[in-house]
């Protein structure tokens, strides 16, 4: 049996200018390199679709001493990528975001189909051949990625070529268009064949032209070839029937996270939803909850997801040395918890990061926590969480946004 033990609190950066709810300092992400130095960097950006793509305005802090003490790093982003997943042959690989299309640059579009509505927000989707004649080569089927090849030091832009039939691009009900592309908080993962692999937030589109599923969905894709080019695999659909009978508005299936594990399946965490005060009711399973499933056939095919946690927004796994799962997710609050075997069907107890008192969980959990996080694996049975707490004051008494850090000590139970 496995236990967590939580370290102290551990302030890295703090603000008492930045709004709660929406804006900067919040939505961490964690990196450790290969000496052992870790890297936090954090959302500066106002929390927008217009905001994608300028990734690299964001903070980055460093800690030499195992998440002791941080201090801001001048030309961040270049040790950030540094810092990024080193390939099985060698190369540092990490994704870019995509700009979103925006309106006053877009030409006259195709007529949307009506059959391609989405339930969630009013969206609606386009393949990308639909949008190819009006817009060429911005909307082509690809990725972006910054790429150091092993035995150099120069960082190379790669845009990486995605093969997908129906690729579809996200029209806005403001007007603007929303490509594919990796979720910047969540990590590619690698098979034990070298096989990289990268969920999507993207509709279902067959190949007669209709949604799949009315709600978000995640696609699955691979690379067999270090990153350079990507595949179509999958789609693990939303259904109605997964619809909390309080929910009002549920997105459906976004911000996946995979782990390959010991049998050669590979098991799926998935958000379904955001809690937010328009949703109440079921206090024992509010909207946002985290489902499960699992493939056993390389991600072509995947079981019947299952409840796995009422909050579930930003599910993120890392694995450690013996094949442990760690999993943090939130919202509201933040919580962890570690598998009890090598295949993520036994868990741990939930052991709290930030808690919201239950009777403000509809009302007021946006001024506890952003309640995204991001883990780093610092050891055999070692990680560090990094995560956003609103409650902390500022050295001046002021109430500071703060973004924080913790260790994790995964631990045998006698």
């Amino acid at each position: 049996m496995k236990r967590i033990i939580l370290g102290k609190p551990v302030v890295v950066a703090q603000s008492t200018k930045e709004p709660v709810l929406f804006g900067g300092y919040q939505d961490p992400t964690i990196r450790c390199s290969e000496d052992g130095t870790l890297y936090v960097r954090f959302n500066a950006r106002r929390d927008s679709w217009l905001t994608f793509g300028e990734e690299e305005k964001n903070p980055v802090f460093c800690s030499k001493d195992g998440g002791e003490s941080w201090s801001p790093v001048k030309n961040g982003q270049d040790q950030w990528l540094r810092a990024a997943t080193r390939l099985p042959n060698g190369d540092i690989f990490c994704f870019r975001e995509h700009g979103v299309l925006k309106r006053d640059t877009l030409p006259v579009l195709p007529p949307l189909p009506e059959k391609r509505r989405l339930r969630t927000a009013g969206m609606g989707v386009y393949t990308v051949d639909e949008l190819t004649p009006a817009l060429g080569d911005s909307v082509a089927k690809e990725f972006k990625a910054y790429r150091i090849k092993a035995g150099t030091d120069t960082v190379i832009e790669e845009n990486c070529p995605v093969i997908w039939n129906n690729m579809p691009v996200v029209l806005h009900h403001d007007g603007f268009l929303i490509r594919v592309f990796p979720h910047m908080s969540l990590s590619m993962k690698i098979d034990k064949e070298g096989t990289l692999w990268m969920p999507v937030d993207a509709p279902a589109i067959d190949n007669n032209g209709n949604l799949e599923s009315f709600r978000r969905c995640t696609a699955i894709l691979r690379s067999v070839d270090m990153g350079h080019t990507w595949e179509y695999v999958s789609h693990i659909l939303y259904e109605e029937k997964f619809n909390p009978p309080t929910a009002i508005d549920v997105e459906g299936f976004m911000e996946c996270s995979l782990e390959f594990v010991e049998d050669g399946s590979c098991v799926a965490f998935l958000r379904s939803g955001s809690l937010s005060p328009f949703v109440a009711g079921d206090d024992e399973h509010p909207a946002p909850i985290m489902m499960q499933t699992r493939s056993y056939d390389g991600c072509k095919t995947w079981e019947t997801p299952e409840y796995f946690y009422d909050y579930g927004v930003l599910p993120v796994t890392r694995k450690l040395a013996d094949g442990t799962i760690i999993l943090a997710s939130g919202r509201p609050g933040v919580y962890l918890r570690v598998s009890q075997d090598r295949l993520g069907k036994e868990w741990s107890d939930i052991v709290p990061v930030v808690e919201v008192p239950k009777e403000q969980v509809y009302t007021k959990y946006y001024e506890y926590s952003c309640c995204n996080t991001g883990l780093a694996v610092t050891g055999p049975d070692t990680a560090v969480i990094a995560y956003s707490d609103f409650t902390l004051t500022a050295p001046d008494g002021k109430r500071a946004k703060s973004i924080m850090v913790r260790k994790i000590t995964v631990t045998d139970i006698e």
